[in-house]
């Protein structure tokens, strides 16, 4: 299937906007009453980068079976989901983990105060290991990046939508289906963290308007869904439901009906961005640490330095993660994940082949010429 590059837009400027919300919002800000009112603004809004986040991989893990019923496409991208996303975080926190041991990172009583309660503990390659590859996703404490917070639930919503498209593909009306998975888990959620996994069946049925060519709205209605977007964060109190299942999704639907932001997401610039998104996500924190606070703490007396020190560690975070240094870790992920992908995929098709042919139960999708991983994965 062909790349949707606008899907690669959507998720670079994302990851900007979360650099941007970190640095002068969260982390940094060189004025904590202007970084207050700053966070409710679309660049500067973390909130509204992560649910774009969470509806764009619930549309890209869904689109390829939602359009194809290929099963063992499906099973390649299951298998490989967790080795995505946990080779490039453990290559961030190893940074963040060496930077601990050269002493790169000050103590506690030489940081600014709110990184004072951070990066505490003892950092050895048994924690490393055990945070990078098990307690980022089941069991979160002690992190190396404060923003890593979001990956147990890019993990756990990726099955989300996964499992939903291969239950749901056979039925009539399958929007309806996904947006009403999306309602139960927000009614039933224990918490607005539980709550963000009702983005990923949205994004299934935004996939799936998309793919029945129902996204082609006129221009006028999608500027208005773009204006929706953006206002409900300045006007509406933040929950889940109006930031992200009404904002964020009509934010999405707007850019993808709007020919000219559309095109403007597809840019080569954009696209870029997009193909940098998540060493953008992962390398910016461990920059805040090592560039960002040490010079905040030492010269950010002023406000015009507490500016340059904050377009610098912005700066750096892009330039950082686009450097060939990262490139590494994220092509390594690409390449474990889809072999292990195939592997698993090869293996348990050889193993029902001969049940079929003795009359078994065939899956959906099982016959269908076998394609890459799903075009637009992050």
């Amino acid at each position: 299937m062909s790349r949707l590059k606008f899907l690669d837009g959507l998720r670079g400027w994302a990851a900007v906007f979360v650099v941007l919300y970190h640095v002068f919002c969260d982390a940094l800000p060189f004025d904590a009453n202007i970084g207050s009112q700053l966070k409710l603004f679309l660049p500067f809004s973390g909130a509204m980068a992560i649910f774009i986040f969470f509806l764009v991989s619930g549309f890209s893990l869904s689109r390829d079976y939602l359009a194809r019923g290929n099963m063992p496409s499906w099973t390649r991208t299951a298998a490989g989901r967790y080795f995505r996303l946990s080779i490039p975080i453990f290559f961030a926190c190893a940074i963040v983990h060496f930077a601990m041991l050269a002493g790169c990172i000050d103590l506690p009583a030489s940081r600014l105060p709110k990184f004072q309660d951070a990066l505490t503990f003892d950092p050895t390659i048994t924690h490393l290991l055990r945070f990078s590859f098990y307690g980022v996703f089941f069991d979160y404490r002690d992190s190396y990046i404060g923003p890593l917070w979001t990956m147990r639930f890019e993990l756990f919503g990726s099955f989300i939508a996964l499992l939903a498209v291969l239950l749901f593909r056979p039925a009539p009306y399958r929007p309806l289906i996904f947006s009403a998975l999306a309602t139960l888990i927000l009614i039933f959620a224990p918490n607005s963290d539980y709550a963000l996994l009702a983005l990923f069946p949205i994004g299934c049925a935004l996939a799936d308007c998309f793919h029945r060519g129902w996204i082609l709205l006129p221009s006028a209605i999608g500027t208005s869904l773009i204006c929706i977007g953006i206002t409900i964060p300045v006007f509406i109190p933040f929950s889940v439901g109006w930031w992200g299942a009404i904002g964020a999704t009509s934010l999405v639907f707007g850019c993808i009906s709007v020919p000219t932001v559309r095109s403007l997401l597809e840019t080569p610039f954009s696209v870029r961005l997009g193909d940098m998104c998540f060493p953008i996500y992962l390398i910016h924190g461990p920059m805040i640490w090592l560039i960002g606070e040490p010079l905040m703490f030492r010269f950010g007396q002023n406000l015009t330095s507490r500016i340059l020190i904050d377009g610098l560690t912005v700066a750096v975070s892009i330039l950082a993660a686009a450097a060939v240094v990262f490139s590494p870790a994220k092509n390594l992920a690409i390449t474990v994940s889809r072999r292990i992908g195939y592997s698993v995929s090869n293996l348990f098709f050889a193993t029902i082949q001969p049940s079929r042919s003795l009359g078994g139960v065939s899956l959906p999708g099982m016959n269908d010429k076998p394609i890459g991983t799903i075009s637009g994965e992050r």
